[in-house]
């Protein structure tokens, strides 16, 4: 008890040293206790001090590290704190605790992730190999030969941002990335032709038609196949759709007008053909649109007559039968 008779500032100073002693009670019991590593948030090993608990971490990344890359790290959320060792646990060492927290936890790596409506697909090591990945994708489904009216995009939603991935999902460059995000996580599938087989029954086997089989290995002659040749049969589906709109320009024929004239010096009921008709071109701009190669719809934007057509002149007879 304070003795009576304390000033305001003397009391004050004695509440300060019964908290600060208490306090420190509580510091040191709590420094007695074991340090548990936690992974979200559920205790999996215990060592002796925080120091220990710190190092165990160090050890559990260095060796996720080794196996899968200086960017691999813990998917789950891991922290160390202070926790009364459980009746069934023991005390271990960092290496053995690093093991324990090992097999709890999933190794993940971070890199630039390309993700399409809102699901990381895959990743690579750089920000400029991902967007190279992209760009080769818009290339390989954008139909050449034909004047651009808007650049290639993406149907999907297709963001690349810097996160976490399995190392399984790891593609090593541009070019890798783009052929997974064309053929799909499927492989592609292949005949190797045997005697006998020609390229049209090769294409009946697989559900083909000769101009798919064809569109698939555009660097093999089909007419000319050897034993042992590799034709590609299948590839996935493609994981991203590209959409494109090209301008078309067409000509197409302008019908002529037939006109009739009544003639009376001609014998009634003859017809005379007093100018030939002749059709005349107008030039047809069309937009195309195409989702991954393929058209998929198509409007006229402009129409010009470039040659008028010439009208056809009939003389009807109006004259006396003859």
């Amino acid at each position: 008890m304070l003795r009576p008779g304390l000033t305001w500032g003397e009391r004050v100073i004695y509440w300060v040293i019964i908290v600060g002693l208490i306090a420190v009670l509580l510091l040191y019991r709590q420094a007695a206790l074991p340090v548990a590593l936690f992974v979200n948030g559920e205790p999996v090993a215990w060592v002796a001090n925080a120091r220990l608990a710190r190092r165990a971490v160090e050890i559990a990344r260095e060796r996720l590290q080794q196996r899968y890359g200086s960017q691999a790290d813990f998917a789950e959320t891991v922290e160390t704190g202070n926790l009364p060792l459980q009746t069934e646990g023991q005390l271990l060492s960092p290496a053995e605790a690093a093991s324990a927290l090992l097999r709890r936890v999933t190794p993940v790596q971070r890199a630039w992730l390309i993700v399409v409506n809102g699901q990381p697909l895959l990743a690579l090591p750089n920000e400029g190999e991902a967007k190279q990945a992209l760009d080769l994708v818009k290339d390989h489904f954008t139909p050449k030969g034909t004047t651009l009216v808007k650049q290639p995009e993406f149907k999907e939603k297709v963001t690349i941002r810097l996160g976490k991935i399995r190392p399984d999902r790891l593609v090593p460059d541009a070019e890798a990335a783009a052929q997974k995000l064309i053929s799909g996580m499927e492989p592609p599938r292949y005949h190797v032709v045997k005697s006998g087989e020609v390229a049209v029954r090769i294409a009946r086997r697989y559900g083909l038609t000769l101009a798919e089989l064809e569109k698939l290995n555009p660097d093999r002659n089909l007419n000319r196949l050897q034993i042992g040749d590799r034709l590609l049969v299948g590839q996935g589906k493609p994981l991203v759709t590209v959409v494109s709109v090209h301008q078309v320009v067409t000509r197409e024929p302008v019908p002529y007008k037939v006109e009739r004239r009544l003639a009376p010096h001609l014998p009634g009921g003859a017809l005379v053909t007093k100018q030939r008709g002749k059709e005349g071109v107008k030039e047809v701009v069309m937009e195309a649109v195409y989702e991954n190669g393929v058209e998929t719809q198509r409007r006229s934007v402009k129409e010009q007559v470039i040659k008028e057509p010439v009208t056809e002149v009939l003389l009807v007879g109006g004259g006396l039968r003859r």
